[in-house]
């Protein structure tokens, strides 16, 4: 079956046109990550996402990844461990962080006329299967949208989470911080290194 999916052109276009809807966004997100990349570098540089992909982003594209919720925060780890069939007593032990946002330009994908506008379904982003489609050759729209929105020069998107009914992700791309946007770890002298 041929998908119906907008090209990554027709995606860059939409996303320009609603550039004008993006709004500030300050507020404290939550990541769980494994403690060996559980420090500062790591966790605000989107190094990790660049080198390996993501939901929302192909291997080039440098996104940080973090949830509104520590409660979503967990679920995402849990089924990203779940997928790979990695015991939850294996992928532990987690560390928690909080970071404080403030950004300038942020799209919320959550916003049913947002999609609208893009021609994206909230069952289509949130039952994507996007690591089977990547092995497969296809390129995930989830994938073209944050690319998309990085091209454009969003500094993050609000997305809905397909590990918590209830949940929202943000996407930071550090790459287009604007001067006065920003995202910091709070208490990172509380952890160890």
């Amino acid at each position: 079956m041929a998908s119906l999916d907008p090209t990554f052109e027709q995606l860059k276009a939409r996303m320009s046109r609603l550039s004008s809807v993006a709004s500030e966004f300050f507020k404290v997100v939550y990541r769980a990550n494994t403690p060996k990349y559980s420090n500062e570098a790591d966790l605000l540089s989107g190094e990790g996402s660049r080198r390996h992909g993501g939901r929302w982003n192909p291997v080039g594209v440098r996104v940080i990844y973090a949830s509104l919720t520590p409660e979503t925060a967990m679920a995402e780890t849990l089924a990203h461990n779940r997928y790979y069939q990695i015991p939850v007593e294996d992928a532990m032990p987690r560390m928690f962080v909080a970071m404080e946002t403030q950004l300038q330009r942020v799209l919320d994908l959550g916003r049913g006329d947002v999609r609208s506008r893009l021609r994206v379904s909230l069952e289509r982003i949130l039952n994507l299967d996007w690591r089977r489609e990547a092995r497969e050759g296809r390129v995930p729209v989830t994938w073209l949208i944050g690319q998309a929105a990085f091209v454009v020069g969003l500094e993050g998107l609000i997305v809905p989470s397909s590990a918590d009914p209830e949940g929202q992700n943000l996407l930071v791309f550090p790459e287009n911080l604007k001067e006065e946007g920003k995202i910091r770890l709070l208490h990172p002298d509380r952890m160890k290194g």
